[in-house]
């Protein structure tokens, strides 16, 4: 009877994916519509509407998907630390989750019901009546909700261990499920209990700004999950300082912002990513970039630096730039006697460049957090990046000539009509990385529209290759459904906690604080440099933009930063500098855990091959100061193509 039940909410969970992947589907054929229809000048009414649906029906429908996956991101470095006291620890987790998943649940459906009651219609041209695709979001949080209720009784009644299965766990010798009810009954109570307190609590707005801060910093620090953790912070933040219903503010702006144009170019560029780590492409681009970077002093370890620059103008995803150039450059260098401390540490290094060149994930973040032209941001990471390229390159001469007795053998010497030749299995990613960012710049198309032909690209590339299996398709599609729902609904948390902190007037009172103080700009970019750097020891890159955006932003967006020539773009590429970092700083630097994944080295050692290249971004953030005309020069001379 239990193993059919599990099979049947298996099933269910697993169908909310494969329905959001037939709309993530949807979105590329309504791009491709589009961009076809306004290139033979003809007019597609009601597209941008329909993809912004259906990227919310691809989002909410895959909820429950990623999350019995594993998909969404946690802070989970206490959880690790917890010993035996590890399975309580999740059942907080858990049952937080679920309260707060319920709750969504039942505003999502209240919102859809009374859209459908008062006859809304959006107000695009197609004036859909807003409770069809509404449908799609109340059917996703109920899911969302029976996912964590399950994976909650489970926990609480068998010896289940998450979703996250084995990994970090250690159970407490004698324990009994009597001790689990009792802990998962103190659990929920003290979910009940700063609610009640905060709905009555007369103080000022100082001191409720504290506790919202520390309901945030506690939510996240437990290892709730970040979407989740989000939307429960902002629930106090309403609550608190507003007599506004709680639940119909967080169903207004996450519909809003879940069901956005500007958004459906993530899920896309994720996918073409999802695609070329399923080809031949790693082998393809090591037998090309070998013969010219032999050479070279440093030899084949340029190939990793390269060989992420490469990848990264096709991928967006600093973990899939890893993953890729790694299982391409790892077994070769070692075959070559390179040492593991400059090949681990190059390679940590150089795959955070999957968020800087564009495509870059980090940067439609910031850019639909802010309000900012993709187009404009993508293109000016272009020259900063190929600059942080360099400056890894540099370090790796600088190896070869300080450390020769760990030189290996050097590549015996190819003739250049060999060289060319090899060349050519370059050829079809080099054509898809100008395709991509080429119709960006040169105003063809919009980052949606790219993100379109490089998805196509990158399906032609692998049919090429004839690596494009049912198998591979349906893997790499379902693979960037999950990826781009986790991302999506840490962005519906985020637009709700930034409307929660409006209320709050936490951004503006900081703002108007740090212009008071009359700090020279330098030392408030010294500042915020420092201030990354730790958030990134323990956030993710897009969840620390997104949570630190809404407080950030009136800090910088002043006309002291423009007169220097620090605009909202560069900011936007100083931000994704030290997001990077983050990628490979313990304790929970991603790049580091999917190193040791494909190492087995220690997360120590692996720390430390990646320092020298860390610091290098250090001195990169100062050459961004020196000269910002690096990331604003390019953008101002690009031609905008329509929407931005």
């Amino acid at each position: 009877m239990l193993r059919t039940l599990r099979r049947v909410l298996d099933a269910i969970y697993l169908a909310g994916g494969v329905l959001g992947a037939l709309f993530l589907i949807a979105i590329l054929g309504l791009i491709v519509a589009q961009m076809i229809a306004r290139w033979t000048g003809q007019v597609f009414p009601g597209a941008t509407d329909y993809a912004g649906y259906a990227m919310a029906g691809a989002s909410f429908m895959a909820l429950a998907y990623a999350m019995n996956r594993g998909a969404h991101i946690r802070v989970n470095l206490a959880l690790t630390m917890m010993g035996g006291w590890r399975r309580h620890a999740e059942i907080w987790c858990y049952g937080v989750g679920a309260v707060i998943a319920v709750f969504f649940a039942r505003y999502a459906v209240r919102g859809t019901y009374w859209s459908h009651k008062l006859k809304d219609v959006s107000q695009g041209l197609d004036a859909t009546p807003v409770w069809i695709p509404q449908l799609l979001m109340s059917a996703g949080a109920c899911l969302l909700a029976l996912t964590l209720i399950d994976q909650f009784l489970r926990l609480l009644l068998s010896e289940h261990k998450g979703v996250e299965g084995e990994r970090d766990w250690e159970d407490a010798p004698g324990e009994n499920r009597r001790t689990r009810y009792v802990m998962a009954g103190l659990f929920l109570i003290a979910i009940y209990v700063p609610v009640a307190f905060f709905k009555g609590f007369a103080a000022s707005v100082i001191v409720k700004t504290a506790m919202f801060l520390f309901i945030l910093f506690f939510l996240l620090g437990s290892g709730v999950w970040v979407g989740l953790a989000l939307i429960g912070v902002a629930y106090f933040g309403v609550t608190g300082f507003t007599s506004r219903p709680a639940g119909d503010a967080m169903i207004t702006t996450i519909w809003t912002s879940s069901s956005s144009w500007s958004l459906t170019a993530l899920p896309l560029f994720i996918w073409m990513g999802e695609i070329l780590f399923r080809t031949r492409l790693s082998e393809d681009m090591f037998r090309g970039l070998a013969p010219w970077m032999a050479r070279l002093p440093g030899g084949l370890l340029h190939t990793n630096v390269v060989g992420c620059t490469i990848f990264a103008a096709v991928s967006g995803s600093s973990a899939a730039t890893l993953m890729t150039v790694g299982k391409m450059s790892i077994p070769e260098l070692r075959r070559r006697n390179y040492p593991e401390f400059m090949t681990i540490g190059t390679l940590a290094g150089a795959a955070t460049l999957g968020l800087m060149i564009p495509p870059s994930l980090t940067l439609i973040v910031y850019g639909v957090t802010i309000n900012e032209s993709i187009t404009k941001l993508f293109i000016a990471g272009i020259i900063p990046g190929l600059v942080l390229a360099t400056m890894f390159m540099g370090y790796i001469a600088a190896w070869h000539y300080v450390r020769p007795d760990q030189r290996p053998e050097p590549e015996p010497p190819m003739p250049l009509r060999e060289k060319l030749w090899n060349s050519r299995f370059l050829g079809p990613v080099l054509l898809l990385v100008f395709a991509v960012i080429g119709s960006m710049y040169t105003g063809l198309a919009t980052p949606t529209e790219a993100a379109a032909i490089g998805v196509i690209g990158a399906l032609l590339l692998a049919a090429a290759q004839r690596s494009l299996t049912w198998a591979s398709f349906t893997e790499s599609l379902l693979g960037a459904t999950a990826t781009s729902a986790m991302v999506a609904f840490i962005l519906m948390g985020a637009s709700f906690l930034s409307l929660a902190m409006g209320f709050t007037g936490l951004p503006r009172a900081l703002a108007e604080w740090i212009a008071a103080l009359g700090l020279p700009v330098i030392t408030l970019i010294v500042a915020l440099t420092l201030f990354y750097i730790v958030i990134g020891c323990f956030l993710d890159g897009i969840s620390a933009v997104v949570l630190t955006m809404a407080v950030i932003e009136p800090m910088v967006n002043i006309p002291a930063f423009r007169e220097l020539g620090f605009s909202m773009i560069w900011f936007g590429i100083f931000v994704t500098v030290v997001v990077e970092m983050a990628q490979i700083t313990p304790p929970i630097g991603f790049n580091l855990f999917v190193l040791q994944g494909m190492t087995r080295y220690q997360m120590t050692y692996i720390a430390k091959t990646a320092l020298p290249m860390f610091l290098i971004m250090v001195l990169m953030v100062g050459v961004l100061v020196l000269w910002p005309e690096l990331a604003t020069w390019l953008p101002e001379t690009a031609r905008q193509g329509p929407g931005g």
